[in-house]
């Protein structure tokens, strides 16, 4: 039973980064005003030369092409600043959204897997042991949590491009992300700059809730630390209060016992 423990313990570990990670990004690609602040923010009308209110509107097929389970083949049409109509993406970014959506549905497998890991384990830790070993158990989630964020945050303060570069390297097989940002639109609506801001704001929020995770997991331990020590630190209190409780009632005086 104590090796069970132990087991559950370090997977349990090993998950909460990841679920953690997992929905902060999940949050991210579902969330349609992250794609419309990058137009917004990044001026990708006067670098694309195609009004705002188009770019808005395909943030909207591509935000449904990324989080449906289904969607159908990606293909937007718009009309730019001298109007004339035509696709948004030629044919290597459209291939390139087919590598992303691919890999975003895997991210949010991943996500929903991890969840339900950890949830399932920490039901696991609450049968087959005390509260204070999940809290325990928690606690070395979230440290372990703001350790990798740690290293993540050194390798992007030494230089973004080139992590930027290897993670493109690592997760798709091709070079159709490879993109010129003087003429493909996709980059030139997602810059590597939001790319930059947005890692660093799933990193910050990560790093909150695991921040939370230790208050709370610390502030459980310190207090049911204190309460199992109270009997020991006042042994006399504990006895003189179980005495009092246990001491035999004796029968009222009647007069009988003053007068004969």
């Amino acid at each position: 039973m104590a090796v069970l423990r132990a087991v559950i313990t370090g997977l349990f570990i090993l998950a909460i980064p990841v679920s953690l990670i997992a929905t902060n990004i999940r949050v991210a690609v579902s969330e349609q005003r992250v794609y419309d602040y990058s137009v917004k923010t990044y001026d990708a009308a006067s670098r694309s030369g195609i009004p705002e209110s188009e770019l808005i509107q395909a943030n909207g097929e591509i935000h449904h092409y990324l989080t449906a389970e289904d969607p159908p083949p990606l293909a937007i049409n718009v009309t730019n600043s001298r109007g004339v109509s035509g696709s948004l993406f030629t044919a290597k970014e459209t291939a390139h959204m087919a590598d992303v959506r691919d890999l975003v549905q895997m991210a949010f497998t991943v996500q929903v897997i991890s969840a339900a890991v950890v949830l399932t384990l920490a039901t696991l830790l609450l049968v087959l042991g005390p509260p204070r070993l999940l809290a325990i158990a928690g606690l070395g989630g979230a440290l372990l949590t703001g350790g990798v964020l740690a290293l993540a945050g050194i390798a992007i303060a030494s230089g973004f491009d080139s992590l930027w570069t290897e993670f493109h390297v690592l997760a798709f097989s091709n070079d159709f992300w490879a993109l010129d940002p003087s003429r493909d639109h996709l980059i030139q609506m997602y810059p590597e700059a939001f790319w930059q801001e947005i890692t660093a704001l799933i990193v910050v929020a990560t790093l909150l809730e695991a921040s939370l995770m230790v208050g709370a997991a610390s502030a459980y331990l310190i207090l049911g630390g204190r309460q199992r020590r109270m009997p020991v630190l006042w042994p006399g209190l504990a006895l003189a209060g179980r005495a009092r409780h246990s001491r035999p009632k004796l029968p009222s005086p009647t007069p009988k016992h003053y007068f004969r």
